[in-house]
């Protein structure tokens, strides 16, 4: 994994400029993905809840018992096929370079990660100014921000091994905030030929460990460390030159006011 260590917010904007021109900003095939967090290593919201190891089957099983009572409350129909249906569907569909999960099973599982059901989804944006606000706007000074960078393949062909990342793109019918944050989505996995099924596994599990085909370029990594003592600095220019804020991303009352509270306390220096 590549490292970029800034001095100062000024920093961000070139380099990233920088990345994007390296890697194929304006090739659709290379995808230049962005994620803000604290400095930590990549987690999915499901591997922070649970250390167990679920294949794609029992978890869209775990998924789908949550389907009847949130259709009944929100009065929404996502049309999720029965369980065994659904997993005749996969079965013939999946195989170990790809993982199949059917569209409206992908619109279910992005609404739900938006509402906090652990997910397996791991969220990036196409913005790395939202992913600079993500890892800046709830932060003290004394703590390390980083804003990843994730780099799909470098050329027109990715060389697919096992266990492997899975990208899920932004043309899905799903929650609002998958829109208002530029949202696309990966999912890491390794393939079992005895159950012929996919497992779950860590990001860093293939970030971390060298490729076999040592021509391919692909799943690249980079960190940008932000120095929060500019938290201040990036959030007011977020907000006033992106219209980034927290309103404008999640789009509701409780986003409004913590988005009001940030410019009186943060950005007007209350």
């Amino acid at each position: 994994m590549e490292k970029r260590e800034l001095n100062s917010w000024v920093e961000f904007k070139g380099v990233v400029d920088e990345i994007r021109k390296t890697y194929g900003y304006y090739n659709l095939d290379n995808v230049v993905l962005f994620r803000g967090q604290p400095d930590l290593p990549l987690k999915t919201t499901l591997e922070r809840k649970s250390t167990k190891e679920f294949t794609l089957g029992y978890y869209l099983a775990l998924a789908g018992m949550t389907v009847n009572e949130i259709e009944s409350i929100t009065e929404t129909k996502w049309g999720i096929p029965d369980h065994p249906e659904l997993m005749d569907e996969i079965k013939n569909k999946q195989s170990w370079h790809r993982v199949y999960l059917p569209q409206v099973c992908y619109s279910y599982l992005v609404y739900l990660r938006h509402h906090g059901y652990p997910s397996p989804l791991l969220d990036w944006t196409t913005s790395p100014y939202i992913a600079a606000y993500f890892a800046l706007w709830d932060v003290s000074k004394d703590e390390n921000v980083a804003l990843y960078v994730y780099i799909n393949l470098v050329g027109n062909v990715k060389s697919l091994e096992n266990p492997l990342i899975t990208l899920f793109g932004q043309y899905v019918s799903t929650h609002k905030r998958h829109f208002a944050q530029k949202a696309m989505y990966t999912i890491a996995s390794k393939w079992s030929e005895d159950s012929s099924s996919h497992t779950f596994c860590s990001h860093h599990k293939i970030f971390d460990e060298p490729r076999k085909n040592h021509n391919s370029v692909q799943d690249l990594l980079i960190k940008i460390t932000i120095p929060t003592k500019d938290r201040n600095i990036a959030l007011k220019e977020l907000d006033n030159d992106y219209n980034i804020n927290h309103f404008t991303l999640f789009q509701t009352e409780d986003s409004l006011i913590k988005t009001l509270g940030m410019k009186e306390f943060d950005i007007g220096g209350t």
